[in-house]
């Protein structure tokens, strides 16, 4: 592949949408991706609930194209030294284990580095690698609830909201931030500067909250208002579909005209009614024709309409025409692409031990035959 990270040798252990995107986005950017399952344990995002469930499911397959896909159990210690092999000829390893798994296994930081002293170890977890809550058990939920996000969103006297499993928020925004540390480190470790890189998807949550914890905001949910609007709601049209609209202050004479209220106090409630008279697309027409920021409530597959018009790059096609999850930016020159689908398990085993680990077919062969690999099915 061609791009920024062209040349990038990437070790993928992650699962589920932290440590898998993270690789994605490398992958994307030009990396070798090499997904690494355990035969004992393979991602569950291959088995992930949903539409098209099992092993073909969409939360996998938009998490792991560009990838190659092989098998090892890392937990034996001829596994390990498999690892350690393809770690040798490696730049980048990703995990987003439980902190203390990578102890456990024999693979952590310094033993990584005694192989590969310029190897980059981004470990993206919960919590990070030390203080008080590193080895505590989380989900997005509760990274939500603990990193301040939770308490800002939802309704005023309502229960506290989380972006859910089909967002999880802070596995997105982890994703992100690591990707470009890894890219950074890797273009410092041309120096032959190694870097063990240490994420946590609580802090970076608390993050983007920042501003929020400066003014000393009480964590009341406000719902849609805004108080740099005099007017921010959702409201739903004849055509039963809802509309956003933004009013700023001094645009409240103009939407009272709009909607027949003489009173300024009373405007919202003569937009509610104003709205249900008229379809989604004529009330945007006119909010817009008064400078009104204002936009239909768009779901999934309204969404996917607008591609190619009102966007391009967020999803893309596989080479066999199929959808997949796209990127976030693209380049002029080099346009990022998908080209092969998320690997099925073990799917290049063992080309991968033979050209990177130097292994012979018959020391793959009894590899597979002792269960330390796994190799896709023939």
């Amino acid at each position: 592949m061609t791009g920024p990270l062209s040349g990038c040798r990437v070790l993928d252990l992650g699962i589920i949408t932290a440590g898998a995107a993270t690789s994605a986005m490398l992958a994307d950017l030009g990396a070798e991706v090499i997904k690494v399952e355990s035969p004992g344990y393979h991602d569950p995002f291959r088995r992930w609930s949903g539409p098209g469930g099992g092993d073909d499911s969409p939360f996998f397959r938009f998490t792991n194209r560009n990838k190659a896909g092989i098998g090892i159990d890392i937990k034996r210690p001829e596994g390990r030294a498999v690892f350690m092999r393809l770690v040798a000829g490696s730049d980048v390893v990703v995990e987003n284990f439980r902190r203390g798994v990578l102890a456990t296994l024999g693979i952590d930081y310094p033993q990584l580095r005694a192989v590969r002293p310029s190897i980059i170890l981004a470990s993206l977890s919960s919590h990070g690698e030390f203080g008080p809550d590193a080895n505590r058990v989380s989900f997005g939920t509760t990274l939500e609830a603990m990193s301040g996000l939770a308490a800002e969103t939802g309704y005023p006297g309502g229960k506290p909201t989380v972006s859910g499993r089909d967002l999880n928020y802070p596995d997105q925004v982890v994703a992100i931030f690591a990707t470009g540390m890894v890219v950074t480190a890797w273009h410092a470790a041309q120096h032959g500067a190694g870097v063990h890189l240490d994420l946590s998807q609580r802090e970076l949550t608390s993050f983007l909250l920042g501003e929020r914890f400066v003014q000393g905001a009480s964590g009341q949910p406000r719902g849609n208002a805004d108080p740099l609007y005099a007017l921010q709601n959702c409201y739903v049209s004849s055509d039963q579909a809802w509309v956003a609209v933004s009013v700023e202050q001094r645009q409240l004479p103009l939407l009272a005209g709009l909607v027949a209220e003489s009173e300024v106090g009373r405007v919202e409630e003569g937009l509610a009614r104003w709205m249900v008279t008229r379809t989604a697309a004529e009330a945007v027409k006119a909010l817009a024709a008064l400078c009104i920021a204002a936009a239909r409530v768009r779901d999934g597959s309204a969404a996917a309409q607008g591609r190619g018009i009102s966007w391009c790059d967020a999803i893309g096609n596989l080479p066999d025409g199929s959808l997949a999850k796209g990127f976030p930016f693209q380049f002029e020159d080099e346009p990022m692409q998908l080209t092969r689908p998320a690997p099925s398990i073990g799917q290049d085993t063992a080309r991968v031990l033979q050209e990177l680990g130097g292994y012979t077919q018959q020391e793959i062969a009894a590899l597979r035959k002792d269960g330390v690999i796994e190799c896709a099915s023939a």
